[in-house]
């Protein structure tokens, strides 16, 4: 599309101004930045001369973005455990307080959007941000043109950070317009209805957000060259219990299917690796770019069943078993129940806290031996849907 926008005698070139500021808060696991991610992919794919950032707390980031061509901002992390079934925030690996550094960062977030002056930033899962974090930063902007938008996953769970009367309230005083990231073939029209009677607007339905459809194209496939993918980016006590029972199912397959391929989080690689020194055939890496190579080239992978990892699964088209942890809104749970129904038997699920390794083997030898994988007729291409949202928002300003 040739515009003004695109000449390289217009102003707009020549403009400070960012057109994208995408920002996910950096949580217990990966969904927030790995959504937000993809939108940003597509976003630089489908309006390559459009100004867009990334920016999140999130230490995985550069790994999530792998060779796209994408920038963005860090910011000092938070950190997020997982203690019996509910999430606790803790001091960040820069040392501060928690409460010391949501104030920092909410500082830095006004500032960036103060300099970049940003005409649309999306936001995703929570309107104020996870701590709180967005509110001087929203109120920056109250008195210019930037848009700000919310982006919620297909099930949101009972989440206050999302849901409480404040966040409404703050959504309906700064928030232009919400994007559902959901397939409502697949999750009915039941929660698409609840976020739009709670935040009183018509969400727009983009499908479900996979980084894996926006990046796979980018990297080398040599589909069936690995046995398998199991990806473990975060834990508690009883997932290092667990890995247990996936080092005894491993031993007792063998290399027969071919070498696997393990990914955990980086300060849990060195035991892990210890673990699983004496089965050559298994290699054990921290979260990388790597992993969706990996989960490209498997016959089959063991993820956690977060939003991401799901869709990482569909989209690589890999027959998949999903591992549940025991959390307290049960939103996964619901979640993968609705999504089985439509993939059929491409995907499995255990639970965690429940399972043996007698029953991990008959899962994974099951999936491993799993027939030709069937269009599963589920809609993973909200990434592209939600860019091209926001890129026409853009060029309509023209």
């Amino acid at each position: 599309m040739e515009s003004k926008y695109y000449s390289r005698k217009s102003d707009r070139y020549f403009s400070k101004r960012l057109d994208f500021l995408i920002y996910a808060h950096d949580g217990r696991g990966l969904g927030h930045a790995s959504r937000s991610i993809a939108i940003c992919m597509a976003l630089r794919r489908l309006y390559p001369k459009c100004k867009t950032l990334f920016l999140s707390g999130c230490k995985e980031a550069r790994a999530l973005i792998g060779p796209a061509p994408l920038d963005w901002i860090k910011l000092p992390s938070y950190v997020t455990e997982l203690i019996n079934g509910r999430s606790k925030g803790r001091d960040g690996d820069s040392k501060f307080n928690k409460s010391v550094l949501t104030i920092l960062r909410s500082e830095m977030l006004a500032s960036i959007v103060k300099i970049f002056k940003p005409r649309y930033v999306l936001v995703d899962h929570a309107p104020p941000g996870k701590r709180g974090e967005l509110r001087l930063a929203l109120e920056e902007t109250e008195a210019t043109d930037t848009r700000w938008i919310l982006g919620l996953r297909g099930i949101v769970g009972h989440d206050d950070n999302v849901l409480s009367e404040d966040s409404v309230e703050i959504f309906k005083r700064y928030y232009h317009s919400l994007l559902w990231y959901g397939d409502s073939q697949v999750l009915g029209r039941d929660s698409l209805d609840a976020v739009a009677n709670r935040f009183g607007i018509e969400p727009v339905e983009t499908g479900y957000v996979s980084r894996l459809m926006e990046i796979k194209e980018l990297l080398p496939k040599e589909k069936g060259s690995l046995a398998g993918t199991i990806a473990i980016p975060w834990g508690n006590e009883k997932t290092w219990e667990f890995l247990e029972n996936i080092y005894s199912v491993l031993r007792s397959i063998g290399d027969r299917y071919g070498p696997w391929d393990i990914f955990v989080a980086k300060n849990k690689r060195d035991n892990i690796e210890e673990r699983f020194r004496d089965l050559s055939f298994c290699s054990v890496h921290e979260v990388s770019e790597k992993y969706v190579v990996s989960l490209l080239n498997s016959k089959v992978s063991v993820l956690y069943a977060g939003y991401n990892s799901l869709t990482d699964a569909l989209a690589a088209q890999v027959p998949s078993v999903m591992l549940l942890r025991e959390v307290g809104d049960r939103e996964q749970e619901n979640h993968l129940k609705k999504l089985m129904a439509h993939a059929k038997s491409a995907v499995r699920s255990l639970e965690e806290s429940k399972t043996d390794a007698a029953t991990l083997r008959a899962a994974l030898e099951k999936q491993l031996n799993a027939p030709p994988y069937e269009d599963h007729g589920i809609n993973i291409e909200g990434a592209a849907t939600a860019a091209s949202i926001l890129g026409e928002r853009v060029l309509c300003e023209e």
